[in-house]
């Protein structure tokens, strides 16, 4: 249960972070965000608690915990986080630089080789199409 709740919680903290950093929130990204916790699981009490975590931390804290808690998770779960954010950077069809820097610094900090990771991004879009 440990590891499902760190993944819930890094994905929730990078994921605030990724539809934040273009400073403009997208409804396309709201509709994400939810459609995201539905398909993880993400109970609505889990949601809230992590949501309200992150009031009150500056941007490099919620991106620390966010790749902490990644990194507790198992590579099939890091695939799986990454995959969701490069779908997230293109759910308001505007895929800014700021956006690939943080997924592939986020890469970099999970120890993963990011040819994997990136094929399986590649992959995952082809089939959702």
């Amino acid at each position: 249960m440990e590891t499902i709740d760190n993944y819930h919680k890094g994905l929730l903290f990078v994921t605030y972070l990724l539809i934040n950093s273009d400073k403009e929130i997208s409804d396309n990204e709201l509709y994400y965000v939810h459609k995201m916790r539905v398909e993880e699981g993400m109970s609505d009490r889990m949601f809230a608690e992590h949501f309200k975590s992150l009031i009150g931390k500056s941007e490099r804290e919620i991106y620390q915990i966010g790749i902490k808690s990644l990194n507790q998770c198992s590579d099939e779960y890091k695939i799986k986080a990454f995959t969701r954010l490069y779908n997230m950077a293109l759910s308001d069809k505007v895929l800014h630089t700021r956006e690939i820097r943080f997924i592939l610094y986020a890469i970099k900090l999970s120890h993963m080789e990011a040819d994997t990771i990136i094929d399986n991004m590649i992959n995952q879009k082809e089939i959702a199409a």
